[in-house]
């Protein structure tokens, strides 16, 4: 008999509760074990494949062409890489360990990596965790030890005490206290103990302090090449100095300056000298020096490998200094020279005492070589004079303002002489007048003039050693309103006066006869019938030239006040190429500033420093 729905129902009921009873027995009994040990079982299969994968990636990726790099090769690209980046950042920026991505390309890279002991040598002095890692990481590699004006101490002290690895130590400072004290324990160490590997040091405090870092007389470091001090002391018989290439000497307390017998007896052991710097750490002459000591021959030294020579002293100083070296003629020679008086009351005749020895010594940048010859001078003077002479023509570090850059000479390239002359107003007409005896101006095709100085009659005519200047073609003007006067009438095509140049009276010659280009800058035309120059003032001069055949191709005008769109009219009539900024007085120069743009700035995002203890490895 067939069961009715109902009946079905009951049966299926009681079947499914007897399930029900055997399923919760099952899962309160044997369950967890089961499921536990098949998980694992899964879990060992997927790590086993995984495993698998990876070694199949490994094999996949031995079959690239990079791969195929030897590791030794491969982990030279990779310390090139990192020194290339910690060329362009700061010591104590984390940028400076954006090179550790390469061991997250892949496992071979991380491997060659972390075998490449030399990657690590260059501790991050900014966290102790990272200096702790990569000294270790470094094994035996010869260390380079920079510091940034952020670092720990005792990352600092971590890193001398490997002192038989140093190879490069620079450490600058802004005081004293532990900083020196560590660091007078470890120049004391070299007096005992031998840094075998140390090749270059440098101990920069950034002011003067009452307790100054002292290099002692032994210095066990037979490897040294660069030495580069800045507020510290040292003794001129010191073994240090003996064998170097590289020599810069800032700001030696006055008992420590060298007599010029110390010195030269020091430029002497180190015949193979490429850098010499010396700030204010030359022998010094008496007070009321009225002549210089002459020079023996037996006190000259010759540095036939100089490179660059920079002295920054008195003018009297400098020039007792130049009068014993003998520098190469070299076509890489660089010479800056920054000068003051040695007193208040004798400028001039300080300048007249010291012009033939600088002009003397010049003369080793400016041989009969093409490579040479000056072809630009740029001359600024606010408060003091500083003077540039380039081998190329136009420069482009040039193109801006003189103030806003730097005059430090790392910048500067192709640039054989910088002059630096902080003297009083009184005897800038004599410098000026004597700049065209320290280097052959007649070569110059380029001349920048820019700052606020005192113009006299005739200026642009003992500026340039007669005005003649025959291959003056390019003239800038910045912000010298004097200047711009006296060369409106210099620019006048005849002149029917003589002046005395030398020994001789000479008719004076037609000024800049091949100047083609003309730019004035930030300068104020007087639009009254006034001293002053005025527009129409240049418009006649350059008419003048035009008829005499000596016309100018270009014409540039910018940030100048008191001209009109109708002088410039005018201007193109008789200029081809004239380029205006449409300036014409300040209420056309827009002054509003956007400081809202800087409330947001918060310079940490630029130095995301690390925490102590922290840093990304592998």
């Amino acid at each position: 008999m067939i069961p009715s729905y109902s009946g079905m129902w009951s049966v299926l009921k009681e079947s499914f509760a007897c399930d029900s009873e055997l399923t919760v027995a099952v899962d309160t009994t044997s369950t967890p074990v089961l499921s536990t040990r098949a998980q694992t079982e899964i879990d060992n299969e997927l790590e086993a494949m995984e495993e698998r994968m990876r070694a199949l990636r490994t094999r996949r990726n031995n079959f690239s062409p990079i791969s195929s790099i030897p590791p030794e090769i491969l982990g030279t690209i990779f310390v090139q890489h990192a020194q290339q980046t910690q060329l362009l950042h700061v010591p104590d920026n984390p940028a400076v360990l954006s090179w550790l991505k390469v061991g997250h390309i892949c496992r071979h890279w991380r491997e060659v990596a972390l075998g490449t002991p030399e990657l690590w040598a260059t501790p991050f002095l900014n966290s102790s965790r990272a200096t702790e890692e990569m000294l270790l990481r470094s094994k035996m590699a010869p260390l380079n030890l920079r510091c940034g004006q952020r670092y720990r101490m005792d990352s600092v002290q971590k890193a001398l005490m490997h002192i038989d690895r140093l190879q490069e130590v620079s450490l600058p400072f802004l005081n004293g206290g532990m900083t020196y004290r560590w660091v007078m324990e470890f120049l004391n160490k070299l007096s005992s103990c031998s840094a075998p590997k140390l090749q270059s040091l440098s101990l920069e405090e950034e002011f003067a302090q009452t307790l100054r870092i002292a290099i002692p007389t032994s210095f066990v470091a037979p490897n040294l090449r660069s030495l580069q001090l800045k507020y510290c002391d040292l003794s001129w018989a010191s073994s240090v100095l003996t064998g170097l290439t590289v020599l810069n000497i800032k700001k030696l307390s006055p008992e420590c300056l060298p007599t010029l017998e110390e010195l030269i007896s020091a430029l002497c052991r180190m015949p193979a000298l490429r850098f010499l710097e010396l700030e204010d750490a030359l022998p010094t002459l008496p007070p009321q020096t009225m002549s210089l000591p002459r020079a023996s021959p037996a006190m000259n030294v010759r540095l036939l490998h100089l490179k660059r020579l920079r002295l920054v002293a008195k003018i009297l100083d400098v020039a007792n200094v130049l009068a014993h070296i003998e520098l190469p003629d070299s076509a890489m020679l660089e010479v800056q020279l920054g000068c003051r008086p040695s007193s208040s009351t004798n400028t001039n005749q300080e300048w007249i005492l010291s012009l033939p020895i600088i002009s003397h010594a010049l003369e080793s940048c400016f041989k009969a070589k093409s490579c040479r010859t000056p072809r630009s001078m740029r001359l600024f003077a606010a408060g003091r004079i500083h003077v540039q002479y380039s081998t190329v023509r136009n420069p482009s570090s040039w193109a801006g303002s003189m103030s806003d850059t730097c005059l430090d000479p790392e910048w500067a390239v192709e640039q054989p002489v910088i002059l630096d002359f902080d003297f009083p107003s009184e005897t800038s007409t004599a410098i000026f007048s004597d700049l065209w005896r320290l280097v052959p101006i007649r070569t110059l095709e380029a001349l920048y003039i820019e700052g606020f100085f005192s113009c006299w009659d005739g200026f642009w005519t003992d500026l340039l050693g007669g005005g003649a200047a025959p291959n003056l073609a390019y003239l800038n003007l910045r912000e010298t309103p004097q200047a711009l006067e006296d060369l409106i009438i210099s620019l006048r095509s005849t002149h029917s006066s003589t002046r005395s140049i030398g020994w001789r009276a000479h008719k004076e010659l037609v000024f800049s006869p091949a100047l083609s280009r003309l730019v004035i800058d930030s300068l104020e035309f007087d639009t009254s019938f006034s001293t002053f120059t005025r527009a129409s003032d240049l418009l006649d001069v350059l008419i003048d030239r035009v008829n005499e055949g000596r016309g100018l191709d270009s014409l540039a005008i910018t940030g100048c006040t008191g001209i009109s769109a109708h002088d410039v009219r005018l201007l193109r009539e008789v200029v081809a190429d004239v380029q205006w900024d449409e300036y014409e007085s300040f209420d056309d120069f827009d002054l509003e500033y956007d400081y809202d743009s800087l409330e947001n700035d918060d310079d940490d995002d630029d130095y995301d420093f690390y925490d102590a203890g922290e840093l990304y490895y592998y």
